[in-house]
């Protein structure tokens, strides 16, 4: 009995120091690290190394409020990189950070093995949200685990939301000057500018970046691959959920921005009233206006970027097909029932109903959409419905994508089809955003946690080990299967190998074929 209570507390003592503490220590010295900017002091947590709230940019605040990122002030002495930065101006019901909402928000937070001139595959994450929400300081994006597991460095960004970033002024300023556009997609372009610079001390390889992102950040990265202005800045991208071609037009971003500034009573020839409202009457304006278009038979809910014909020269997927993002190589997929959480009544970003689906199909055919529904066994029942979405907006657009890139870099798709039994019961399954407490690791935090309800948490780990090595050997070999352990081969118009990662993942060929040919052509975005 008194070996067993020795035993007892030595397990207790264990389990209360950590695992880390018979782990090789780290160097705390590497912990201080010189940018271009000043020195940076980090601290060490989940047994890595972090730095965190640096700054890429100037505070976008007074006159440089609605103006392109400017390259960030240096500092004196050592500056404390322990805790993350403010959160941009958004929605309070979106975070819990309701005291951490600041314009000056144009952070990011580094996570490296360790800061010793080693170069390793870089990582750098762009969040989503609809362009509206959002932030680098998000728990389920830590990158602790992803940089410790696989040895690689991420970095992940803040970037200007909602008004402040997306409002689109270029056919309403006239002669006014100090209003730039598309400002959260050149915010993104500063932060990889500051990555290629400063990257190296902090382990990482600037000829070694990958970029990642899902949702409204799948979207940015899609754009960022076509764009000049991001050339030499990555060389990898890794697309997960992108609805590809939602970008606006410049007539619809501007008639968005009008009727925004007649909503904040702001006269167009007056633009110079919007440097001194504040940052919550934009937020605020800005609700208003997203749950009128909630209500409104229109497949333009929120505002995006706009092809602006200069920063953003052309519809990214039109870059693509001419060979804009040649020698990118491209990782893409999406989630098995993306639409179930986008269409619920508190998110209301996508038809719930049949009803609710014909604006999304007015611009195929009418003889072509009555063949399109018969591909959908399920329709116009709910289900049906949920799938037809699924495809119209995610699936069908990425396929497209990744085929066009295929011509020019390697490419390779996955479908992310694994779900709980609490998340079937509900009805979301293999919902947007499901894959993300996998790709970091954050399955015991919110709200992977709850993704986990009522499912088998050591597969659940297995599966997330499989898709952390999949991203990092995509991100270090351009190959997310270098031992073809799992034959996922490289993706074309030919063979059309797909990965499906569920509780037993496997690669498979064309898995939609009957759908995919059905919107072969078609799009709900014209």
């Amino acid at each position: 009995m008194k070996g067993f209570t020795s035993r007892f507390f030595f397990l207790i003592l264990v389990s209360c120091i950590g695992v880390s503490a018979f782990a090789s220590p780290i160097d705390t010295t590497t912990l201080l690290v010189t940018t271009h900017q000043g020195t940076l002091r980090g601290i060490i947590q989940d047994s890595i190394c972090a730095w965190k709230g640096i700054p890429y940019a100037q505070p976008p605040v007074g006159e440089l409020r609605f103006r392109a990122p400017q390259p960030p002030l240096s500092w004196t002495g050592v500056r404390d990189a322990s805790h993350t930065g403010f959160v941009a101006p958004q929605f309070r019901r979106a975070t819990n950070e309701s005291n951490k909402r600041n314009e000056d928000c144009l952070t990011v937070n580094v996570w490296s093995p360790a800061a010793d001139g080693h170069k390793r595959p870089v990582m750098v994450w762009i969040h989503g949200g609809g362009f509206l929400v959002g932030s680098n300081s998000a728990e389920m994006y830590n990158g602790a685990g992803l940089a410790r597991n696989e040895d690689v460095v991420v970095v992940n960004m803040n970037y200007r939301l909602g008004a402040l970033g997306f409002l689109y002024f270029n056919d309403i300023k006239g002669k006014q000057t100090g209003f730039d556009d598309n400002l959260g997609i050149r915010d993104q372009v500063a932060a990889l500018q500051w990555v290629h610079d400063n990257i190296a001390a902090f382990g990482g390889d600037p000829d070694a970046v990958t970029i990642f992102g899902e949702s409204a950040g799948a979207i940015s990265v899609v754009t960022l691959m076509s764009m000049p202005a991001a050339h030499g800045l990555f060389h990898r991208a890794i697309v997960e959920s992108a609805s590809p071609e939602a970008l606006l037009r410049p007539e619809v971003g501007t008639a968005l921005t009008q009727r925004y500034l007649k909503m904040l009573h702001v006269s167009p020839d007056n633009l110079q009233q919007l440097k001194s409202i504040s940052p919550d009457t934009f937020v605020a304006v800005m609700a208003r206006l997203v749950d009128e278009l909630m209500h409104e038979p229109t497949t333009v809910k929120l505002f995006s970027p706009v092809i602006d014909g200069t920063f953003i020269p052309e519809n990214p997927i039109t870059a693509i097909s001419e060979g804009k993002a040649a020698g990118i190589d491209l990782m893409m997929g999406t989630n098995k029932d993306e639409a179930t959480l986008l269409a619920l009544k508190r998110v209301g970003l996508t038809p719930r109903t049949a009803d609710e689906l014909q604006p999304y199909l007015a611009n195929i055919e009418p003889e072509h959409r009555k063949i399109l529904v018969t591909k959908y066994r399920h329709y116009p029942h709910k289900k049906g419905v949920m799938e037809m979405t699924t495809d119209g907006v995610f699936a069908m657009p990425s396929i497209r994508v990744t085929e066009l890139q295929s011509k020019f870099a390697t490419s390779y798709m996955y479908r992310f089809d694994w779900s709980s039994w609490g998340m079937n019961l509900v009805g979301l399954r293999a919902c947007h955003g499901a894959e993300l407490p996998f790709v970091f690791g954050t399955l015991d935090k919110k709200p992977g946690k709850y993704f986990a309800i009522l499912s088998n948490m050591k597969r659940n780990w297995r599966l997330s080990k499989l898709v952390q090595q999949s991203w990092a050997n995509f991100a270090r070999y351009g190959n997310p299967d270098p031992s073809g352990q799992q034959a996922w081969g490289k993706y074309d118009a030919a063979q059309r190998s797909t990965m499906i990662f569920n509780k037993k993942s496997k690669s498979t060929s064309d898995p939609k074929s009957e759908q995919r040919i059905a919107w072969t052509g078609q799009s709900i975005f014209k």
